[in-house]
């Protein structure tokens, strides 16, 4: 009895040894804090929540879409992520202040959200970001990878690039038709993906090719959500060449 509670309190400990290095490492990958949250107004005179971090004067900007969660640590950390790397980059929180780490929770907040209400607080992030000289992208992930198409739409001539995180697709040949071979996108997919499946990558690449937008599409051996580390899919080999793409990419386009 006493060689089997020893036992089970070795492998407690060692449970809660190999959870403080995980948390450890995701501290360690974390960028320094240096952005500060701000208010927007809309065209219509809404406001809305939003982090802004990096410098004022950068010559590259980049609009942040938080996943289904809302918007949290993942969105800020990444938005300083690329405020050190010499971006303007602006978070916005397309949830009015709501946030959800339980799936089913956060998906009905992602559902109720109405489109036009949401291109409008997009319009209005594309614009905090424009300045003299400055080229912009649009950026996100899951429900956010989705929005960053739609920023797109919002103001083609503004937004010089487009990544998608396995997020929702849109394949409306009116809608991508107002796009141009200006506006390239890159999407980054799972290809064990029950949400955003391999079939809807392929219809959103048809579409895309008909409308005769610029596309490069990587998928890797993952299931949904694979990049943030608060997922149970999360791979960081996985995650880090899902980042090198996007750097390369960007380097490209953005220049």
């Amino acid at each position: 009895m006493f060689r089997c509670c020893v036992r089970i309190a070795t492998l407690i400990l060692l449970g809660l040894s190999s959870c403080l290095l995980h948390a450890a490492d995701q501290v360690l990958d974390r960028p320094p804090a240096g952005g500060k949250a701000i208010v927007l107004s809309t065209a219509y005179g809404t406001t809305f929540d939003a982090y802004v971090s990096g410098p004022e004067d950068a010559k590259r900007g980049i609009l942040i879409i938080h996943d289904r969660r809302g918007l949290g640590e993942h969105a800020r950390n990444w938005a300083d992520r690329f405020a050190g790397l010499g971006y303007r980059a602006l978070a916005i929180d397309l949830y009015d202040g709501r946030y959800s780490n339980d799936p089913a929770l956060a998906t009905r907040i992602m559902t109720s959200i109405d489109q036009e209400s949401a291109n409008a607080d997009l319009k209005a992030g594309v614009d905090y970001l424009k300045a003299p000289g400055r080229k912009i992208a649009a950026f996100g992930w899951d429900y956010g990878g989705g929005q960053a198409l739609w920023a797109a739409l919002q103001d083609p001539e503004a937004v010089a690039a487009t990544i998608i995180y396995y997020g929702p697709l849109n394949t409306n040949l009116k809608a991508l038709r107002t796009l141009s071979a200006s506006n390239p996108v890159l999407g980054i997919f799972g290809k064990r993906d029950a949400w955003i499946s391999p079939a809807k990558v392929a219809a959103f690449e048809d579409a895309m090719r008909e409308a005769g937008v610029p596309l490069s599409i990587v998928q890797f051996d993952a299931d949904h959500g694979f990049t943030n580390p608060a997922n149970k899919s999360y791979s960081k080999v996985l995650a880090d060449e899902a980042w090198q793409k996007t750097e390369d990419f960007l380097s490209r386009y953005l220049e």
